[in-house]
């Protein structure tokens, strides 16, 4: 997998409109800050434990691609054939940056899936730096857009954009078998 394919399979997965649909309703500082931490946190360790991981359920790196990219497109059509999530249910305070926005939102199991089968095939650090290129749309977004944008068709467009690409993760990790 390429470098500019795992990025924008974890721009896709991430999916900056979702998460701006599950902003609360409060103050939103503390909230973005704990859901950029959390997020953070659980790629470093996806990444991390990918190889051990992926050496405990004997899967290569390309069937761990195809496993990602079908997970990727299940993601995806959800984005585009149902509605967004709401910030309700949500934790309280700044734990709502944690659930629903870092998980399951952000760092959906598309996500988690992309990091394991791009820090297996590229390194750790490599999937790090992707998965920080690929939340910054989501930290800029959930900054700057006002709370009027309307989120149904730009959660699908990011939902269309993001079948294509799953299209290229699985076809990727089929050509490297």
């Amino acid at each position: 997998m390429t470098l500019t394919l795992l990025v924008l399979a974890m721009v896709t997965a991430a999916n900056p409109f979702r998460a701006l649909s599950a902003r609360p309703t409060g103050p939103t500082a503390p909230a973005l800050l704990a859901a950029v931490g959390t997020t953070g946190l659980l790629v470093i360790g996806s990444a991390a434990i990918s190889g051990p991981l992926l050496e405990l359920v004997d899967v290569t790196g390309p069937n761990a691609r195809i496993a990602a990219g079908i997970a990727l497109l299940v993601v995806a059509l959800k984005d585009v054939f149902a509605a967004p999530p709401g910030p309700e249910p949500a934790l309280g305070g700044w734990r709502a940056g944690v659930v629903p926005m870092a998980f399951p939102v952000i760092f959906s199991p598309a996500l988690a899936l992309v990091t394991v089968a791009g820090a297996s095939e590229r390194g750790v650090p490599l999937a790090v730096a992707a998965a920080v290129i690929a939340v910054a749309p989501v930290v800029l977004v959930l900054l700057a857009a006002p709370r009027s944008t309307p989120l149904r068709p730009l959660v699908a467009a990011v939902g269309v954009a993001g079948t294509g690409v799953a299209a290229l993760v699985v076809l990727d990790g089929v050509y490297a078998i």
